[in-house]
């Protein structure tokens, strides 16, 4: 527990020594997630997921990003997820990310945590050829009591693999953290509402910093219990 609470910490602090370094644009945004999730057997399972983010103080739907994607669970301490991404920007470029993760499933006492390393091949209307990019994202839920209540939530960093001059920045481009508190509605649906900082690097502009008001319906097509697991609440 002392390494979550560490690493949260140290992804916060790296979000706001950049911020003062580079200078910021700061923004209140919400991001709206919906995603529907079938578990084929034991070890495989599918889902779709569409996200909503408003920026400028809520007001303007910014990005409106689909993703599909499996998921494999080997053991109960890992798992392969693989999959596809487009983000639409009305007013911007246009991005398409095929992605595969790594995934470890951890207890410590009470908490369900997960250590999730994703690969990213990113397309990017505006660039010509790949932007790979790479991360790294601890998850962490606990149920609270006997209820359907839990908290849960997530420490993320993200290093782009390349330099290409425009674009992206290479190297560290972003950190995120996230506290959330969720409850489960009956056996197929959950609501999780959650406060997410985000810090991001840009190369011709101030850099981001966003509080961000996050909020995910997660449906399944096959009961669950109230324990909510990692690395299948968050992708």
């Amino acid at each position: 527990m002392l390494k979550l609470v560490f690493f949260i910490l140290l992804t916060a602090l790296a979000g706001n020594v950049a911020a003062q370094s580079y200078g910021t644009n700061h923004d209140n945004q919400s991001w709206n997630t919906v995603r529907i999730t079938h578990p084929i057997d034991e070890q495989w399972s599918v889902s779709l997921q569409n996200e909503a983010r408003y920026t400028e103080n809520m007001t303007n739907m910014d990005e409106y990003i689909i993703k599909l994607y499996a998921h494999y669970k080997f053991s109960d301490k890992f798992g392969l997820s693989f999959g596809y991404k487009h983000i639409n920007r009305p007013s911007d470029f246009n991005e398409t990310d095929p992605w595969a993760e790594l995934v470890f499933p951890r207890r410590a006492g009470k908490w369900h945590l997960s250590h999730q390393v994703r690969f990213e091949s990113r397309f990017s209307s505006d660039l010509p050829g790949i932007l790979p990019r790479i991360r790294y994202l601890l998850a962490y839920s606990r149920q609270l009591g006997d209820t359907s209540w839990y908290v849960a939530g997530f420490g993320a960093v993200r290093f782009n693999l390349d330099e290409k001059g425009t674009g992206p920045v290479s190297g560290f481009e972003q950190t995120r953290v996230n506290v959330g508190l969720g409850y489960h509605i009956g056996g197929f649906t959950r609501l999780e509402v959650g406060y997410l900082y985000r810090f991001e690097r840009s190369r011709e502009a101030a850099n981001l910093s966003d509080n961000v008001l996050h909020v995910n319906l997660f449906f399944t097509t096959k009961r669950k219990p109230k324990r909510p697991l990692p690395n299948d609440h968050f992708q």
